[in-house]
């Protein structure tokens, strides 16, 4: 009987594999199709390549809470280079005919366990090929900081990349995160280990690499030191490097 039961166990497994994957890629397109009723007519603000000189392009991956944004801009300001961001996805957006929206939100809220299935849906391969085109172009526009969406893998054949990876401890980025969000201490705790886990997944989905490995990485750094001591370490080291 345990025989039988092992028997029809293997029998059912492929064809449960292929409901739970469909159900997956299902359940997480869905999104591209919500954001599409949320776009809105409005071009007024439409992004374009901001004008840059030669140099060094950094790309800043960082821990939620971390203030990676902020001591990306600060960086681009000292550096008097562009700074990339939202303005990435929003090109992306441009580039592939997909919304902003769900370009900007693909990397959020996935599961390690099923990543590979939401990777593998059509409008995701699209949205992150034109992602990755778009990094590329800013790249060869000149120097610039480029915060997240695995900049540091897309442009690794590139001879004048710094990759950053900024961390922090865990409470230091809580209390940032209440700060921004307005969270509570759960709740931001929470939204660090599923930031987290999201940005992992999806580093590792496109890359194959582990995102908090530092060995990935020219310069890692703790943010707790001070966001402007941060920025600066950065513009100091970048400084020592020659410009071609």
């Amino acid at each position: 009987k345990e025989h039988g039961n092992g028997i029809y166990g293997i029998l059912l497994a492929a064809p449960l594999s292929d409901i739970v994957a469909g159900s997956v890629v299902m359940i997480l397109t869905i999104r591209f199709f919500a954001s599409l009723q949320k776009e809105t007519n409005d071009t007024k603000n439409v992004p374009v390549l901001q004008k840059s000189k030669a140099g060094t392009i950094i790309t800043i991956a960082r821990e939620h809470g971390s203030c990676g944004k902020e001591v990306g801009r600060i960086l681009a300001e000292k550096l008097d280079v562009p700074f990339y961001y939202k303005e990435m996805t929003a090109l992306a957006a441009q580039e592939s005919g997909l919304t902003n929206e769900f370009v900007s939100n693909m990397n959020q809220n996935a599961t390690k366990r099923f990543y590979q299935l939401y990777l593998s849906s059509d409008v995701v391969k699209q949205a992150v090929i034109a992602q990755e085109k778009i990094i590329r172009k800013i790249a060869d526009n000149g120097s610039c900081v480029i915060v997240g969406r695995a900049a540091d893998y897309v442009l690794k054949d590139y001879d004048n990349v710094v990759s950053v990876f900024l961390y922090a401890p865990t409470e230091f980025r809580i209390k940032n995160v209440q700060k921004m969000y307005g969270d509570c201490y759960e709740d931001a705790k929470k939204n660090i280990v599923r930031s987290t886990n999201a940005r992992a997944s999806y580093y590792q989905g496109i890359s194959d690499r582990v995102w908090k490995d530092m060995n990935n990485y020219d310069i890692c750094l703790d943010t707790a030191i001070g966001i402007d001591k941060t920025a600066n370490i950065i513009a100091e080291y970048v400084k020592t490097i020659p410009q071609t």
